[in-house]
């Protein structure tokens, strides 16, 4: 066999060399294409670090927020009965005090207090520091059969009027150190029975408590009460600034000279209503007997008790009711400042004072 054997081919094996040549051709070209039109460049995550970053700063600050300390007044308080401008003093926001009035219009009430730290927006450090001064109990001990000997005491029963006894025998009546203290916080603020079915109303008074009480209640039975409501006339229409407790009683839901009087207490504090909606701020003022009274209501004549902001002190300017300290402190700080106020709306300026405070303010503000 010579040398010319070796490489030798059949046609056959020409073509399939020759196709072989054509497939290695194709793949080197196809190569050379990909890698000149395929992009190097490489993907910018710039843009994700900045939001990243950001939504971190965000949780930061939300955080370095939620440990500042608040600006809280301490009192004892049962959240059932108080008014909005205490809930304010008790550190509460705006949007939480609507949502708690949202919920109470609906029914809703604490029964405890461990009921209090589900109020939406409560933190637990704030609860911890309003836990020892509301006047609620840590459970519902009435409603436990086992402990029924513990939750019904010795009750030494007689003739009373809610009204005028005592807190000692308050104590005889069985009712808990708690709820005695409810009572006369409630008392306090002008709060009365009128008739037998309000004693029932007293938080945390079981119904077989107040059966036994029953016969013993110096107060008249309800229908007497309510058939003196339906003599009333109630289209009558009664000025807010100049009524005294007694015409007060003419609006729908005012029954009582006590509560009237507290319209009034409130009504001296402002200096004088310069709006029908700032009978909402009136200490135990539910949204139903407003919206009953609120169309007999009018405004007659009156002007506001005015501060002069060029010559009172903070002190002076906080004894109102929508003036806190610090919007007293820095409207003196800002005359110190820029000299007297040339008008009311200077106070605008001051970056503290929004538009909604101003607005509130700004009827009971002079210059001179």
């Amino acid at each position: 066999m010579s040398i010319k054997d070796y490489f030798a081919f059949t046609r056959g094996e020409k073509r399939g060399a020759v196709v072989l040549l054509l497939l290695i051709t194709l793949l080197i070209v196809a190569q050379f294409f990909t890698n000149t039109f395929t992009s190097t460049k490489q993907t910018d995550f710039s843009e994700f670090e900045e939001e990243i970053n950001a939504f971190e700063k965000l949780l930061k600050e939300k955080d370095n927020f939620g440990n500042k300390s608040l600006s809280i007044e301490l009192f004892e308080f049962n959240p059932n009965f108080i008014s909005n401008n205490e809930w304010k003093r008790l550190g509460f926001k705006d949007w939480q005090i609507k949502t708690i009035n949202k919920y109470k219009s609906k029914g809703g009430n604490w029964k405890t207090k461990s009921d209090v730290a589900k109020i939406y927006g409560l933190d637990n450090s704030h609860f911890e520091q309003l836990k020892p001064y509301i006047l609620l109990p840590d459970v519902l001990e009435y409603k436990s059969s086992k402990h029924s000997k513990e939750e019904s005491p010795a009750i030494t029963l007689f003739e009373f009027n809610p009204n005028i006894i005592s807190k000692s025998e308050w104590k005889k009546l069985g009712f808990k150190d708690w709820q005695i203290k409810t009572i006369f916080n409630y008392k306090a603020k002008g709060g009365s029975w009128k008739i037998k079915s309000d004693v029932s109303k007293i938080y945390g008074l079981s119904p077989n408590h107040y059966k036994k009480l029953i016969p013993y209640i110096l107060l008249p039975v309800e229908k007497e009460k309510q058939t003196k409501k339906a003599q009333k006339d109630y289209s009558k229409k009664v000025d807010i600034n100049t009524a005294d407790a007694k015409e007060l009683t003419n609006l729908k839901g005012i029954y009582s000279e006590k509560y009237a009087a507290i319209i009034i207490k409130h009504r001296d504090k402002l200096g004088g209503f310069s709006s029908k909606e700032q009978l909402k701020d009136v200490w135990n003022m539910s949204i139903e007997t407003y919206n009953g009274f609120i169309n007999q209501v009018i405004i007659g004549k009156y002007e506001p008790i005015k501060i002069n902001i060029n010559t009172s002190s903070a002190s002076q300017l906080q004894s109102h009711p929508y003036i806190d300290w610090k919007t007293a402190n820095a409207i003196t700080k800002y005359r110190k400042a820029n000299g007297k106020y040339k008008s009311v709306d200077d106070v605008k300026k001051i970056h503290l004072i929004s538009s909604e405070v101003y607005r509130k303010i700004a009827p009971y503000l002079k210059i001179k």
